[in-house]
């Protein structure tokens, strides 16, 4: 089962990451176990994407932390990618 999350994580984030996408908001799980903390998040998503990290901020989301970092895309659209503060 551990092994399927992986494979269809993998999956979502490639899509994720190479999708034209203007502006909508993204949600990414980044791994399983813990908390991700506010610099792991943008870490990743500066890694993950072609785009300058304009803004970064922990906000709470039915009771669980999320972390909403804006990206500059290099066609120059504003992207919010929301990546889920606590690992299940």
């Amino acid at each position: 089962m551990r092994t399927l999350k992986v494979i269809l994580f993998t999956i979502f984030c490639n899509m994720a990451i190479s999708s034209h996408v203007l502006a909508c908001d993204e949600m990414i799980v980044l791994a399983v176990a813990d908390i991700i903390s506010l610099d792991e998040a943008i870490k990743t998503v500066k890694k993950n994407s072609k785009g300058k990290v304009l803004d970064a901020q922990t906000k709470q989301m039915n009771g669980q932390p999320v972390h909403v970092i804006k990206v500059l895309t290099d066609k120059g659209h504003v992207k919010k990618i929301r990546v889920q503060g606590t690992r299940k």
